[in-house]
């Protein structure tokens, strides 16, 4: 009989185990995600944005913004639609028994985040991708934070492989 090298009352790091395989896939998905929202995988909501106003003038080292604000298509449609009923109601108010010209709405547009800028001209147009209510502007940074992701989630899911190895080999030699 085999005698096992370990204490009798020693047992594996299973909780070690589990929490390293829980991160590697954590970090695995966590980046994958970010990927595709920096790189506006099939499947997302993805759309371009003008008329961009980025009100910081002092950029990241790499050269993002946190916070911008651009308009979409639909925003201009909707807002061009919006100035020619505003330019209707204002001919029809001279007439007598018409409302009076309401006053015109701001233009909507739409916050963006993780714009890439110069920091002394604004982009002429970002592609975005929503994520919940917020729109993630595709930049290289964003990407790059994504793919740095997957090799640490592969790592730590490889450490966790390899300790679940262990783990099992050293159960395995204690019940012989």
């Amino acid at each position: 009989m085999a005698e096992s090298t370990l204490a009798p009352d020693h047992r594996p790091g299973w909780a070690a185990v589990v929490t390293w395989l829980a991160a590697g896939v954590l970090l695995l998905l966590v980046g994958g995600g970010v990927t595709a929202v920096g790189t506006g995988a099939p499947g997302l909501e993805t759309q371009p944005f003008t008329r961009i106003s980025c009100h910081e003038v002092c950029t990241a080292k790499d050269g993002h913004v946190w916070h911008c604000f651009g308009v979409s298509p639909a925003q201009i449609t909707a807002a061009a639609a919006k100035e020619r009923r505003a330019r209707e109601d204002a001919l029809r108010a001279h007439r007598p028994g018409t409302t009076p010209h309401q006053p015109r709405t701001p233009a909507l547009r739409t916050r963006l985040t993780l714009v890439a800028h110069d920091g002394r001209h604004d982009p002429a147009e970002v592609a975005a991708t929503r994520v919940g209510s917020r729109w993630i502007a595709h930049a290289p940074g964003v990407v790059g934070t994504g793919v740095a992701l997957l090799p640490a989630g592969a790592g730590a899911t490889a450490l966790g492989v390899v300790r679940l190895r262990n783990a099992r080999s050293t159960t395995g030699n204690s019940a012989a």
